[in-house]
């Protein structure tokens, strides 16, 4: 596997910039925590980095199917049924659907149920477990644990451990650090529309910084 790369990411809502000249490159393996206040731009640059944006300037080296992207609302039509959704992933990704059922069955989400008769928080849960189960090379997470009970935010991060045995590359924009501060590799803060250099948490504890210590000196 490649590693991941972002190339001088420009956008713009009218005359005000959100992302200037945002760069990345991250290896192969890695698991990126993409830190930052809300209303800094994390979810712009996500919609870019899942093809969900293509009006922007910059590069941007996997996209489409290499790419999974839980967004922070399910993009599907609220009539639709839980099924539905399993169906669209399978016809489009690779998509294992047997483990998505199975990690259905720890929810109280059936597959006939509607998304409209969803919770907020089954809607996250659903969202969450339809990306994990895409076989992609790039996994995106935006806010994952937002209106989410403890039980099921210990579910996701012990799954993401999971992934994080195998060689892709995860990336979480978040602004919540401790459930994932022993699972990032790798950290960055975006701020005012400009990414910080991607840092390693090994050296952070080497110089006996906690990931939530790198980010609080970032924002000063």
């Amino acid at each position: 596997m490649r590693e991941y790369a972002i190339g001088n990411i420009e956008k713009a809502y009218g005359k005000k910039g959100v992302l200037r000249g945002v760069s990345l490159r991250v290896p192969a393996g890695s698991f990126v925590g993409v830190l930052g206040l809300n209303g800094t731009g994390k979810t712009t640059l996500f919609n870019i980095l899942g093809n969900m944006d293509r009006n922007f300037t910059g590069e941007v080296s996997l996209r489409g199917k290499e790419v999974a992207y839980m967004r922070t609302k399910l993009p599907f039509p609220e009539w639709r049924k839980v099924k539905d959704l399993l169906s669209f992933y399978e016809r489009f990704y690779t998509f294992d659907r047997k483990k998505a059922e199975r990690m259905l069955e720890n929810t109280s989400i059936r597959p006939t149920a509607r998304l409209r008769a969803l919770s907020a928080g089954m809607q996250r849960q659903l969202n969450f477990i339809c990306n994990f189960c895409v076989d992609a090379q790039v996994l995106l997470l935006d806010e994952p644990l937002t209106n989410l009970d403890l039980v099921f935010r210990g579910f996701i991060v012990e799954s993401l451990i999971e992934r994080a045995m195998e060689d892709r590359i995860i990336l979480v924009a978040t602004h919540e650090i401790k459930e994932f501060e022993n699972l990032f590799t790798h950290v960055t803060v975006l701020r005012d529309g400009r990414l910080g250099p991607l840092t390693e948490t090994e050296a952070l504890r080497a110089q006996g910084k906690s990931v939530e210590d790198f980010y609080g000196e970032s924002l000063l």
